[in-house]
């Protein structure tokens, strides 16, 4: 099952001179507006290659997104009998990415949602 960020919300400390308005929301997480562009196109292409695999993945029933106040969005499908959910966080996303960018994404998958030993 793919681990959720503990740092769900960046909240800049007013002793470090940042303010929000140097961030950007988005879903639940606050990202450097420098970042922001190439994040949200990377999280996009993420969350539709994460949907297509569960959609496609023959173990898995039921696929489904939502929204948790805490852990942001998510993708969530059966599996045995079990939920599994998979958060879009800016550290998911960015696992994704390195198995998507070493063509592995496939077995990242299989090891975070259905827990396969690869």
């Amino acid at each position: 099952m793919a681990k959720s960020s503990k740092r769900h919300l960046r909240r800049p400390s007013k002793s470090t001179g940042h303010d929000t308005t140097d961030y950007e929301r988005i879903d639940i997480y606050l990202i450097p507006k420098e970042q922001a562009g190439l994040y949200r196109v990377l999280r996009e292409a993420v969350i539709q290659e994460v949907t297509e695999w569960m959609e496609q993945e023959s173990q898995l029933a039921q696929v489904e997104t939502g929204q948790d106040e805490i852990e942001g969005a998510y993708i969530q499908a059966l599996y045995n009998g079990e939920v599994r959910r998979y958060y879009f966080s800016p550290t998911n996303i960015s696992q994704a990415q390195k198995a998507r960018d070493k063509h592995q994404l496939s077995l990242y998958l299989e090891r975070e949602i259905l827990g396969a030993n690869t």
